[in-house]
């Protein structure tokens, strides 16, 4: 099963919106969580994700729909 690893940069505006509980919601794969930090000023997320392909592409366009900056990490 392909994985991706991804840092998720959240502007402040959504910063007390549940993007990842309604990403889970809306994808089925497994997230691993492996470092975050955020503060007043600027929150990001590093996180891994293992399911199909297609699924993993379609919720980085979702993502940044929903106005996330999703960037790519080497596994």
């Amino acid at each position: 099963m392909p994985n991706q690893s991804v840092r998720l940069i959240f502007p402040t505006s959504l910063h007390d919106e549940p993007i990842i509980n309604r990403l889970l919601r809306r994808y089925s794969y497994t997230v691993n969580i492996l470092r975050a930090n955020v503060t007043e000023e600027q929150g990001w997320m590093d996180i891994q994700i293992s399911g199909k392909a297609v699924d993993i592409e379609e919720s980085f366009s979702w993502l940044r729909e929903q106005g996330v900056e999703v960037v790519l990490l080497t596994n």
